[in-house]
């Protein structure tokens, strides 16, 4: 029995410190990205969609599953709206980059028609600038990939 309780108390220690993590470094201060892009274009209005992600092992995956089959295309279309409306340079940023490339590609191939002359400022991502930027360009839209703020 003793064990059986030191196994159970073991397990349970490696699950929780499987879920540790230091958190989204970037939700916190979005204002460094704001101000990031503000230093580069002083003239130009911005605007900041974060894409937020699940914690854990599998969720983030899950979530970029939904994201590409079109379940969850609340962003997408957050994103898709805010491109159609021209007035102000994007910022697209997220704490998964899996997830926010996922959802910046299907607002891309969704909105084709729709959003061709705009603007969008990206953070991070690098694994994801050749597919983006040929999506960004068959639809018309201007990206420039920086690096996160520190």
């Amino acid at each position: 029995m003793k064990l059986l309780n030191i196994l159970v108390f073991y397990i349970a220690l490696f699950m929780l410190a499987s879920c540790a993590n230091d958190g989204p470094k970037i939700a916190l201060y979005p204002q460094k990205l704001i101000q990031v892009v503000n230093d580069k274009y002083p003239a130009e209005a911005t605007n900041l969609i974060f894409i937020g992600a699940p914690e854990g092992m599998i969720a983030p995956g899950e979530a970029v599953k939904e994201v590409s089959s079109g379940v969850d295309s609340s962003k997408v279309v957050t994103i898709i709206t805010s491109l159609k409306v021209k007035t102000s340079t994007i910022i697209i940023a997220g704490n998964d980059d899996n997830l926010t490339a996922a959802t910046l590609e299907k607002a891309l191939l969704m909105g084709k028609e729709q959003v061709s002359g705009s603007k969008i400022v990206y953070f991070g991502g690098k694994p994801f600038i050749s597919n983006l930027s040929k999506l960004a360009a068959d639809a018309g839209v201007t990206v420039e990939f920086l690096d996160l703020p520190s």
